[in-house]
C-alpha cells in the first residue's frame, strides 16, 4: 500500500467510470440516468461496483484513456513508484502531502452527454449519476486537504468549460482534445510547482503510431484499433477527425499486455471496425485488413471473448461476404447471447430516417451510396447482420436542428420497416457536442417532444422490450415460473404504477408511453 505521505501523481476517474458494470459494457449507459430517490450507496452496489485492486491497492483495471496517460508519464521521466492509478474510493491511501498532481479522465463530468441528457430527463428527472460521482471525486477530502494540482481530460472535459464550473470544482487545468502531446509537459509543470494554463485546447490530431502502448490493462480489455472517422457527420466530434489506424503489431502488443494481467475479454475500440485499413476515399472497406485484425486477436492465446465498440452500416451492404466471414470469427469469441444463442453486437448510428436531414447533416454517413438510399441501406444492413447472428445497438437522434414533423414521420416509417429485425434501439436527444459543426445549436429538451417524437421514442422502447425482455430475465432469473410471473403479472402492474408517477411529472404522453412499453 502507498505510504501516508502520498504518491507524487495520482490518476483516477469517477466511480461510474472505474467500474466494469458487472462485466457488461452496454450496461454502463445507465450511469447517465438519474439515480432518483435511491441512496448513492445502493446504486453503487447494484450498478457500478469498484474494479478489482492489486495487492498494493492500485486499480487492476482502469479506463483506457487513463492507461494512455499513465504510459505517457512513464515514458517521460516518471517511474512506477511515482504514478498510481487508483479508484476514487481509495484516494485517501494515495493522496498525501507529497502528492503534486491528480489527473482525472472523464467522459461525462457534468451530465451533458447524449445518454445523460436524455435519460436523466426521462428517468427520475434529476442529476445523472455521472455528474454526481464526478463531483464526489473532485471534492474528495484528501484532494481538498492537500491541494494537489487537479488536471482533467477525456472526451467530456469540455463540459467543465462550457458550464464554467472548473473553478468551483477546484480544477486547475482542463485539457480539451487529444492530449498525448501535451500531458507530459502539464504534469511536469504541476510537479515542479509551476503555474498551469486553465484550459489547453489540442487541435492537431496525433498519428496513432506515436501514441504510447499501455503498460497495464484497461477496463473491459479495451484496446484501441483506430481513431477518428472522417465521414464528417456534423453532430459528432470523432467523425470530424481524420481516420487513423493503429498498426496491427501495436494492437497485438496491447492485447498481450491485457491478457497477461488476467483479462480474457478484449474490446476493440474504434469509431468503425469496417473502416480499419481502408484507404478508399469513398469508404470502401478493406476486407483483408479487417479479417486479419479480428483473426489475429481471436487467435491470441487466452482471448475468450471479443467485443466491438462501433461499426457503420454502409460497409455491410457494400460487402455482405465480409460480414459473414467476420461474424464467423467473432461468434466463436462471443460476449453476449440472445435467447441463449451466441450473438455479435456493436453500436451503430441510424440517427434518422429523413433523407433531408441525412443530406443536410451527414451526407458522408452512407458513402459510397447516396442520402436518398439511406433507408434502404439501413434495412438491408440489418437483414445482413441478423442473418449472421449480429444484432446492432442502434442510436437515433431526437430533435436535430431544423427537424420538422415530416422528418420524424420518415423515421417512424423506417422504424416500422425494422420492426421484424433483432436490434436494440437507443433514442437520444440531440446534444451540441464540443468541436462538432453543430456545437453552437440548441439541444433538444423534454418539453420539445411533439406527439410524433413521443411516438418515435415509445416505439423504440416497445421494440427493445419485445426483443430483449425474455433474454434479460433469463440471464438473471433462472426459475421459469418466476420469469413468467414477472412478465405476466409484476411488470405490467409496475408499469401501470410507473405510468401514473411519471405521467404526473412529465404529462399524459409519458404515462401512455410507459403503459404501452409495460405491455409490449
Amino acid at each position: 500500500m502507498a505510504q501516508a505521505s502520498g504518491v507524487k501523481v495520482v490518476l483516477t476517474s469517477s466511480a461510474t467510470e472505474m467500474s466494469d458494470f458487472y462485466n457488461n459494457p452496454f450496461v454502463a449507459f445507465v450511469a447517465g440516468f438519474a439515480k432518483g430517490p435511491l441512496p448513492l450507496w445502493f446504486v453503487r452496489k447494484m450498478l457500478y461496483p469498484p474494479v478489482e485492486r492489486n495487492p498494493d491497492g492500485r486499480a487492476k483495471y482502469a479506463p483506457y484513456g487513463l492507461r494512455k496517460v499513465e504510459a505517457i508519464l512513464l515514458e517521460n521521466g516518471f517511474n512506477e513508484s511515482e504514478v498510481a492509478v487508483a479508484h476514487p474510493f481509495d484516494l485517501e491511501t494515495f493522496i498525501g502531502p507529497n502528492t503534486k498532481a491528480v489527473g482525472i479522465s472523464s467522459m461525462d463530468p457534468t451530465g451533458m452527454g447524449y445518454v445523460s441528457k436524455t435519460y436523466s430527463s426521462l428517468v427520475g428527472g434529476g442529476e445523472p449519476m455521472n455528474a454526481i460521482e464526478f463531483r464526489e471525486l473532485v471534492k474528495h477530502p484528501n484532494v481538498r486537504k492537500f491541494k494537489p494540482k487537479v488536471i482533467v481530460g477525456g472526451f467530456g472535459s469540455w463540459q467543465l468549460e462550457r458550464k464554467k464550473v472548473a473553478d468551483s470544482y477546484g480544477v486547475d487545468c482542463v485539457v480539451i482534445g487529444e492530449g498525448e502531446k501535451v500531458v507530459a509537459d502539464i504534469f511536469k509543470k504541476a510537479v515542479n510547482g509551476e503555474p498551469l494554463p486553465s484550459v489547453v485546447r489540442v487541435t492537431r490530431n496525433l498519428e496513432n503510431e506515436n501514441s504510447p502502448i499501455i503498460r497495464h490493462a484497461a477496463i473491459h480489455g479495451a484496446v484501441e484499433i483506430s481513431r477518428g472517422c472522417g465521414r464528417n457527420c456534423q453532430f459528432c466530434t470523432p467523425t470530424m477527425q481524420k481516420k487513423r489506424d493503429v498498426p496491427l503489431e501495436r494492437i497485438m502488443k496491447e492485447v498481450e499486455i491485457t491478457v497477461s494481467e488476467g483479462c480474457s475479454r478484449i474490446t476493440l475500440v474504434t469509431e468503425d471496425l469496417f473502416l480499419y485499413g481502408s484507404k478508399d476515399k469513398r469508404f470502401i472497406p478493406s476486407k483483408e485488413a479487417i479479417l486479419k485484425l479480428v483473426k489475429s486477436v481471436a487467435a491470441y492465446p487466452g482471448v475468450k471473448a471479443i467485443q466491438l465498440s462501433h461499426t457503420s452500416l454502409a460497409p455491410v451492404v457494400c460487402d455482405p461476404g465480409m460480414i459473414k466471414e467476420v461474424a464467423e470469427v467473432l461468434i466463436e469469441r462471443y460476449w453476449y447471447t440472445h435467447n441463449k444463442k451466441p450473438i455479435v453486437t456493436s453500436e451503430t448510428g441510424v440517427e434518422t430516417g429523413s433523407v433531408r436531414l441525412m443530406r443536410k447533416y451527414m451526407a458522408g454517413k452512407m458513402l459510397p451510396y447516396e442520402p436518398e438510399q439511406w433507408k434502404e441501406i439501413v434495412t438491408q444492413s440489418f437483414g445482413i447482420l441478423n442473418d449472421n447472428n449480429w444484432y446492432p445497438l442502434a442510436t437515433l437522434i431526437i430533435g436535430l436542428p431544423d427537424e420538422k414533423e415530416e422528418d420524424v414521420l420518415e423515421t417512424l416509417e423506417l422504424l416500422d420497416d425494422l420492426k421484424d429485425y433483432n436490434a436494440f434501439y437507443v433514442p437520444l436527444f440531440f446534444v451540441p457536442l464540443e468541436n462538432c459543426l453543430l456545437m453552437d445549436k440548441s439541444g433538444a429538451e423534454l418539453d420539445s417532444l411533439t406527439k410524433a417524437r413521443w411516438e418515435f421514442l415509445t416505439r423504440c422502447w416497445e421494440y427493445n422490450i419485445r426483443i430483449w425482455r425474455d433474454t434479460f430475465l433469463e440471464n438473471r432469473i433462472h426459475n421459469p415460473f418466476l420469469c413468467s410471473f414477472l412478465k405476466q403479472g409484476v411488470i405490467p402492474i409496475a408499469g401501470k404504477l410507473a405510468g401514473y408517477y411519471y405521467g404526473a411529472k412529465h404529462g399524459e404522453q409519458m404515462k401512455k408511453a410507459i403503459w404501452r412499453m409495460a405491455t409490449a
